[in-house]
Parts: structure tokens; C-alpha cells; sequence
């Protein structure tokens, strides 16, 4: 009798456990060799194979992680709902391991890698941060999350000076590379592969659309709460760059790879923008992916508008309330000095009549930090979201839009930042949330994930139509779909 918990992988077999309510889980498979040592700093090499039956019941330690510059040393130790940061458990450099879920027999299954948020800051692909068994059992596929650099040892750019960049992003496409080598062995078609992302995930989806080492690996995409517009330039990567080198008093990036990782961890919040707006609006600083001219080659937006992914089908989402979280956390630091101040952040979007714009919010009946909240809702996320949509349909590909609008714990937070991953990762009860309502709701969103994943069709129209026109308030596109068909 054939035993359904050992596979075979191009390194090695690779014994799995079985997990409740059915399927299997197969933990700690490692995709690259440990970036420790002579390594760190040093884009992921090839893995080691290995003799005999490798036990794969366990989860390997999240990555290395410091205080996040964007939730504050008091919140990282708090748990929001969709930031669990209180349950990472252990956490190490040795950090380049995947896990594979598979849904009860049967096969071959459509693939979603999922790509974990935490504003590259923070974040893991083991439970609870990343439930795979939950997506796997609501959506029907192979589900596989690995774990990529965070912080400086994944984002700081030192091509400009000597050294390497985006290796979080070549951590992903190693990734990506494995599930196609491999995924057949755990049921999973290779030749339908979903990318999938949350948060600073959504934005590595996006980033992976214009990476050459991702080509070919994946089939669609799905970006929940991020876009393409992000993608830092190489003068702004190399200025954070020589600022955490200077905090640690180095004088060039080989003395990176034997400074004690704790130092590096406690400095490298100090070189990015703590707010939310300062540090996703232009002009900011913060860790991602940057616009390097070889790993990626150009601006991802670029890509799209240019036809290079109009074969790979898109569903972006998008939360009514996305920054109330931020707002939440910040207090009253989030509030502008006055409309004056709100203004000028207007400006540096690049919104082309602010007082236009300002009206707008303030005939909602919002006082001024929620007009704040409101306006970066909008500027980050949804217009994005909308204009990558229109243009990804112009170049002649598939487009589905959505905006999601549950409120899991209540009006006051609103369909925050983070909120959908209490319906993906099925944790509503975990929450008290789980009244019928919110579950219809569930039930609809993986419907749309899982329908999406299978075929490239989530079950509503293309984006474009009756009710997604032109926003003239942000000089161009803006629009928004319900998860239901519009």
C-alpha cells in the first residue's frame, strides 16, 4: 500500500502528517540554502540534497525579525486581527523553508503560493501568521508559503555599493521555481499556478510580474490590498542603505555579514519612515523591492502597461477602510497639524486639486484624522488597485476587481488593512465573528479565490463597464466592485 504521506522531491523524499479534518501538511521542505554566515547578505543558493526519508512534520522558525518601523514596539508585541505578531514563535536567519498543504485526495490540483504581508517588516509562513491548511481546505488547491528575508537582510540595496540587492525577491522566485520543479509530487499542477499576496505580499505579487528569475513560474495572480506601483528607485535604496551602514558605524557592506544579528535588527527601523503615509506616498523610505535594472529590471506598473503580463489574469482586491488600522495604532500621532498639513500630503501624491479633494471628504461628515485615513486609503491602495485593473484590461489581458467591505469587529475598525485574512485563513471564530453572515461572506470570498485559481474566473466580469469610470478627484482611474458580481 502506497504511504500518502512521503513524496518524492528533486532533493529527497520527504515525510509529511496528516492534518485535522483531512489532507496533508509537509513542513520545513528547504528551497535555498541557509543565508547565514558568508551567505547573508548573498541572494539564495541552491539547497542541499539529502539521503533517506526527511521527516517534514515540523515548521521551520519564522525569519529574523526586529520591530516593525510601522506598528511600533508596542503593537508588534500586541495581536491584531490579521497581524498575529504575538505568535511567531521562534525566529532565525535560517530561514529559507516552504510548506506545502494539500487538500484531501485527489488531483491534479490548481497551485496558490501564498506570499505573506507584515510591511516587509515582519511576517511568516507557518501557522498562525499563514493558515495554509485553512486556504487549502476553502479553496480546493495545493497551498504553499515560503518564508523571504525581511528588513534589511532582505530589501537593503548594496548594488550601488558593491554588495547585492532584492534578495527577499530572488528568496521568492526560488520559491516559485521550486513549486515548479516539484508541486506534481504533492498533487499540485504545475501548469496552473496561482501567485498569491497579501499587504507587503500583494506588492511582492507585483513586483514578481516584472522579475525574470519569476518567469514562467506562475500562471495568475491574485493581489489582495497591493498593487504595481511600488518599486523604489536605485538613488532613494542606496541613501537608506549608507544610513543603516553609518547607525552601525561600518564603512562599507562586506563588515555586514559578521555584525551581530541583534544590531542589525535594532537599526534598521531607524532608517525608514514609521508613518504610514510618509512611507508609501513619493518621496518615502521603507523596505521592498527596488527598481534595480537587473533582478527587476523596471517599474512594475511599467510591465503591465506595456503588455508584458497581459497572459497572466489578475484579481486585485481592495478594503473599504484600509488605513483605520493605522489610524487606530498611531493615536494621535496620525492626526495632520491641521487641513493645511493634509493638504500638502495631498500635493505629494500628486493629487491635482486638492481642495477639491478635501471638500469631498469633508462633506462625508469626517473629522480630520479620518479624512486623513480616508484619503490614504485611496491614494495607497484603492486608486492603485483600480488603475492597475483598467490598464492591465488596455493591454489586452483579464482584470477582476473587488472591494471588500465586511467589518469583522464592528464599524468602528471597519473593513480594515488585514481584516479579509480573518475570512481566508478561516479564523472568524477564533475572532467571536462567526455569525452566519460573516461565514456567507467567507464562503463567497474563497468561492472567488478557488473559481479564480482553477480556471483564471472568479465568477464576475472583466473589470470595466457601468460604475467603474474615471475619478478625475485623483487625476485618473478609480473604481470599485463588490466581491459579488457587479
Amino acid at each position: 500500500m502506497t504511504d500518502t504521506l512521503v513524496v518524492d522531491t528533486a532533493l529527497g523524499a520527504l515525510r509529511g502528517r496528516a492534518v485535522p479534518g483531512g489532507g496533508r501538511v509537509f513542513a520545513g521542505i528547504p528551497f535555498a540554502a541557509p543565508p547565514v554566515g558568508r551567505r547573508r547578505f548573498r541572494p539564495p543558493g541552491p539547497p542541499e540534497p539529502w539521503r533517506g526519508v526527511r521527516d517534514a512534520g515540523r515548521f521551520a522558525a519564522a525569519p529574523a525579525q526586529g520591530v516593525s518601523a510601522l506598528m511600533g514596539e508596542e503593537n508588534t508585541k500586541s495581536s491584531f486581527p490579521g497581524f498575529p505578531t504575538a505568535s511567531l514563535g521562534e525566529t532565525s536567519e535560517d530561514c529559507l523553508y516552504l510548506n506545502v498543504w494539500t487538500p484531501p485526495a485527489g488531483g491534479p490540483r490548481p497551485v496558490i503560493v501564498w506570499i505573506y504581508g507584515g510591511g516587509y517588516e515582519a511576517g511568516s509562513a507557518a501557522p498562525p501568521y499563514t493558515d495554509g491548511a485553512a486556504l487549502a481546505r476553502g479553496t480546493g488547491a495545493v497551498v504553499v508559503a515560503a518564508n523571504y528575508r525581511l528588513g534589511a537582510l532582505g530589501f537593503l540595496h548594496l548594488a550601488d555599493l558593491g554588495g547585492e540587492t532584492n534578495l527577499a525577491l530572488q528568496d521568492q522566485a526560488a520559491a516559485l521555481r521550486w513549486v515548479r520543479d516539484n508541486i506534481a509530487a504533492f498533487g499540485g499542477d504545475p501548469g496552473n499556478v496561482t501567485v498569491a499576496g497579501q499587504s507587503a505580499g500583494a506588492y511582492s505579487v507585483g513586483a514578481l510580474l516584472a522579475t525574470p528569475a519569476a518567469a514562467g513560474t506562475f500562471h495568475k495572480a491574485i493581489l489582495q490590498s497591493g498593487s504595481t506601483f511600488r518599486g523604489f528607485d536605485r538613488a532613494t535604496a542606496t541613501a537608506v542603505a549608507e544610513d543603516l551602514l553609518a547607525a552601525l558605524g561600518l564603512d562599507g557592506p562586506e563588515a555586514l555579514r559578521t555584525v551581530p544579528l541583534e544590531r542589525i535588527l535594532a537599526a534598521q527601523s531607524g532608517v525608514v519612515d514609521g508613518d504610514i503615509g510618509r512611507r508609501n506616498l513619493p518621496g518615502g523610505r521603507s523596505w521592498g523591492a527596488v527598481v534595480d535594472g537587473e533582478v527587476l529590471p523596471t517599474i512594475p506598473h511599467r510591465a503591465v502597461v506595456e503588455g508584458g503580463v497581459a497572459a497572466v489574469p489578475l484579481l486585485i482586491g481592495v478594503n473599504r477602510d484600509e488605513v483605520r488600522l493605522f489610524q487606530t495604532i498611531a493615536g494621535d500621532r496620525f492626526a495632520p497639524g491641521g487641513e493645511a498639513d493634509l493638504l500638502a500630503e495631498m500635493r505629494r501624491a500628486g493629487v491635482p486639486d486638492p481642495a477639491g479633494v478635501l471638500d469631498a471628504y469633508r462633506a462625508s461628515g469626517l473629522d480630520l484624522p479620518s479624512m486623513r485615513s480616508a484619503f490614504l486609503t485611496d491614494a495607497i491602495y484603492r486608486v492603485p488597485a483600480a488603475r492597475l485593473a483598467r490598464d492591465q484590461v488596455a493591454a489586452g489581458g483579464r482584470a477582476y476587481h473587488y472591494e471588500f467591505r465586511d467589518e469583522p469587529c464592528g464599524p468602528v475598525m471597519g473593513a480594515f488593512h488585514g481584516a479579509e485574512l480573518l475570512y481566508v485563513f478561516d479564523k472568524l471564530a477564533e475572532a467571536g465573528a462567526d455569525s452566519p453572515e460573516r461565514l456567507a461572506v467567507r464562503d463567497e470570498l474563497l468561492g472567488a479565490w478557488a473559481a479564480f485559481a482553477a480556471d483564471g474566473d472568479p465568477g464576475w466580469p472583466v473589470f470595466g463597464g457601468a460604475g467603474e469610470g474615471v475619478s478625475q478627484a485623483f487625476g485618473d482611474a478609480s473604481a470599485s466592485s463588490g466581491v459579488r458580481s457587479p
